[in-house]
């Protein structure tokens, strides 16, 4: 009896160690892969917030009457191909193509890959933009380099709703011209890579603030919005909730909006905040009651103001048209801006457009050069 308990208290053992030796041997031969992008099909869960509303609607639409029919919000699915595919696409810390790099040789100014601890200061919740000690402003250091060209008209365009989706993020910071801006939703992941990244590639980089429509709450921009029904620090709380989850950037672009940026009571404290940080705000126009761009320039907050919404209508014939509109602006006004969305069709028709845009007499900028230079809604 007792040798079959031996034997078997032996077999058990070298069991054992088989076991645990496999396992060994499977981590020291294992290495993971370095700077893996995670993929984020939804929104990031803010942080010390619990209310109901903790991502932005899939499909939300803004329903106020403005200039352009109501814009596509980012789908929680995978945006339409229409005939291209994401390919070839750069890992986060590796550089984008030749397309999105930029030649200083014909610029003024590099951006800062890095945010500067100068222009940043440590506040309990994290850290918020600031003027730094000698007065330089995150609007001035951070913005993209700009083209020495100051005759001919001037457009900018930004892609906003990057951030969300790993995929779809590289393949914008892969194929859009460099002096596209780019604009990065708070609820994403990994802000702080994909600026870096965005950055040295040669874009300025945008924060989008969700901000209350008409039709809220059946249209709800998520847990981070500002509201009307919010007391002025409540909402530059909100404000700041926001401003933390991301570093160097230029400014904030309002995410729908039309009911909050026409409060002109709701917009002031907003808009005062920014401008002590020294950041620029970019009005989206939803609607056309806005006072946000007229009060911004009114107290010296850097303005431009969304003259075209590109892709409405996902057909590259229609975005080349919507693009069209705004040649036709610059060069009755001297500069006009667009935004768009990060669709494949989109970015194809940016780069097809952008190729041509010299020999027409227009030069694309970054959204920071056209700064004050539009007409303001009336």
């Amino acid at each position: 009896m007792p040798s079959t308990v031996n034997a078997l208290l032996s077999a058990w053992a070298t069991s054992l160690i088989l076991v645990v030796g496999g396992i060994l041997l499977m981590e020291a031969v294992y290495t993971p892969p370095e700077h893996a992008p995670v993929a984020h099909d939804s929104a990031q869960q803010p942080q010390g917030n619990n209310t109901s509303h903790d991502t932005p609607a899939a499909t939300a639409h803004e329903n106020d009457a403005h200039e352009q029919p109501p814009r596509h919000e980012e789908p929680d699915t995978q945006m339409p191909d229409a005939g291209n595919t994401y390919s070839d696409l750069p890992a986060p810390g590796q550089p984008a193509n030749n397309s999105s790099m930029v030649d200083f040789s014909e610029f003024d100014h590099v951006i800062p890959a890095t945010a500067l601890p100068e222009l940043l200061e440590d506040n309990t919740i994290g850290l918020l933009p600031k003027i730094s000690d000698d007065g330089r402003k995150p609007f001035d250091v951070y913005a993209a380099a700009r083209p020495r060209d100051d005759t001919s008209p001037r457009i900018a365009l930004m892609v906003t709703g990057l951030g969300m989706k790993s995929n779809i993020t590289k393949h914008a910071l892969a194929n859009l011209p460099k002096a596209v801006s780019l604009a990065f939703s708070p609820y994403a992941s990994n802000l702080n890579m994909w600026g870096e990244q965005a950055r040295r590639s040669g874009h300025e980089v945008f924060l989008t603030i969700p901000m209350e429509p008409v039709n809220y709450p059946q249209n709800d921009p998520g847990s981070l919005s500002l509201l009307t029904s919010m007391s002025s620090r409540e909402n530059v709380n909100m404000l700041r909730s926001s401003l933390i989850r991301l570093t160097g950037y230029v400014g904030i672009v309002n995410d729908m909006g039309s009911r909050f940026t026409a409060a002109s009571e709701s917009m002031s404290p907003v808009l005062d905040e920014l401008k002590l940080r020294g950041l620029m705000f970019v009005d989206s126009k939803t609607t056309p009651y806005t006072r946000g761009a007229t009060m911004a320039k009114a107290i010296g907050v850097p303005t431009a103001i969304n003259n075209e919404y590109l892709d409405e209508d996902l057909a590259q014939e229609q975005i080349m048209e919507a693009l069209d509109k705004l040649e036709k602006r610059a060069q009755a006004q001297g500069a006009a801006m667009g935004i768009g969305r990060p669709y494949p069709v989109t970015i194809e028709a940016i780069q097809t457009w952008s190729e041509g845009l010299k020999a027409k007499g227009f030069i694309l900028v970054p959204v920071t050069a056209v700064a004050n230079m539009q007409a303001l809604p009336r």
